[in-house]
């Protein structure tokens, strides 16, 4: 007959390795990349499902390194193994910093990358520098070049595929094509140009103080630049109000005030109508907006925040807020869960996961050189790296560095 401890006895005999393979990858999905490389030394049976299921698994919901968008900028191909490990260097804090291309004058380069590329502005000049495969991580040489330092300041610029789009300081846009190698040059107004997006054909342009315009290609072949055309762009719209910040998608324009006291700062202008939508995301002031999809935007904020809001209601449908209670003055986007936002003080990054409102994952605080104050003006990432333009360099962080010190300022 059997005694009544006999059924605690075989279960306290049981091993890890008798689980089913489903418990066992629920299990893993619980461990970090060390204990799991330890996990993988045990038997077979374990090496098995944590490489052909816990790794996929934990790649899908990385915060930063899971990201199409992210990968396609990076200069490596990562397995999905390091891939998790990069997302938790990201969420912990170990990078490796550099500095680059500093400059005693204050003044604000524009930035973009691709996969092999660093794009940067200084003063009137765009100039390319070619991303290494090292600890230097980009050439402080540029391989090309175009217009000169001592041209008008180019206060904004934009990249898609092959073709620049670029605003000055004296009221000219500029549109360069790399695959032609043909740079097109247009008057638009006699007033500072803050920003500029195109997508497709269209083009929008905002001056500091006194319209917003929407033009169009006049070429019927508008893929073809000519550099002798003295009006490649014709206007289709002027809207009688200046924007700090402006973004295209394909049917309407989102644009943030620099200053609004009805704290209506974040409005959209139909494209088709030309009719301006007022969004109820109470703002005094939009520093960066860009689009999630085509229906969400968000904007980073004067007031220490940035806010999710969805056209279709015109609401906020989530917001963060700054620990430290510093505005928001640039985004970036990796187009799945993460959103990196340069700060006002200190030279600091925030990064931000948009499936939980109101914390923040980690922040960056560079190491600090001239003064303690500057801020990120522009910010661009991949899997592995991240831009940042202060005052008076540019900063790179790799996190491609599981030797880095932690810098963990999450609970702060």
């Amino acid at each position: 007959m059997p005694r009544e401890g006999d059924a605690d006895v075989s279960i306290s005999g049981k091993k890890l390795c008798d689980l089913d393979e489903y418990s066992l990858e629920h299990v893993f999905l619980y461990l970090t990349v060390a204990d799991l490389d330890r996990c993988v030394l045990v038997c077979k049976k374990f090496q098995h499902i944590i490489q052909r299921f816990v790794f996929p698994k934990k790649c899908m919901h990385t915060l930063v390194a899971g990201s199409r968008q992210g990968a396609a900028l990076s200069l490596y191909t990562f397995t999905r193994r390091k891939r998790v490990k990069l997302d938790e260097n990201w969420r912990y804090g170990r990078y490796e910093e550099r500095a680059y291309f500093n400059h005693n004058v204050m003044y604000i380069s524009q930035l973009a990358i691709d996969r092999d590329w660093l794009y940067m502005t200084h003063r009137g000049r765009l100039q390319a520098h070619r991303r290494l495969k090292n600890r230097q991580m980009v050439d402080n040489k540029s391989e090309w070049a175009i217009g000169v330092a001592r041209d008008s300041d180019i206060t904004s610029l934009v990249k898609r595929d092959d073709r620049f789009f670029m605003g000055r300081m004296d009221g000219k846009i500029q549109i360069y094509d790399l695959d032609a190698d043909k740079l097109y040059l247009q008057t638009i107004t006699n007033d500072i140009i803050k920003a500029v997006d195109f997508n497709a054909n269209v083009y929008a342009v905002t001056t500091k103080n006194e319209s917003t315009y929407i033009l169009n290609h006049s070429l019927l072949e508008p893929d073809i630049l000519d550099e002798d055309d003295p009006e490649l762009l014709q206007h289709t719209f002027v809207h009688p109000q200046a924007y700090e910040t402006i973004k295209l998608n394909d049917t309407q324009l989102a644009v943030g005030k620099f200053h609004c006291s009805s704290k209506q700062a974040l409005q959209l202008i139909d494209l088709y109508s030309c009719t301006t939508i007022q969004l109820n995301s109470p703002s005094t002031a939009v520093y960066d907006v860009l689009w999630m999809d085509e229906h969400c935007i968000l904007s980073g904020n004067f007031d220490t925040t940035m806010r999710l809001v969805d056209t279709r209601t015109g609401s906020d449908e989530a917001c963060w807020t700054d620990p430290y209670n510093a505005s928001v003055y640039c985004l970036s986007y990796n187009g799945t869960y993460a959103v990196h936002c340069g700060m006002k003080y200190h030279y600091r990054a925030n990064l931000y996961d948009i499936r939980v409102p109101d914390r923040c994952v980690q922040m960056y605080f560079p190491s600090k050189r001239h003064n303690n104050y500057s801020p990120v003006y522009r910010i661009a990432t991949d899997c592995s790296q991240m831009f940042l333009v202060t005052d008076h360099n540019l900063r790179i962080l790799n996190f491609d560095a599981d030797w880095a010190a932690t810098k963990d300022y999450a609970s702060i």
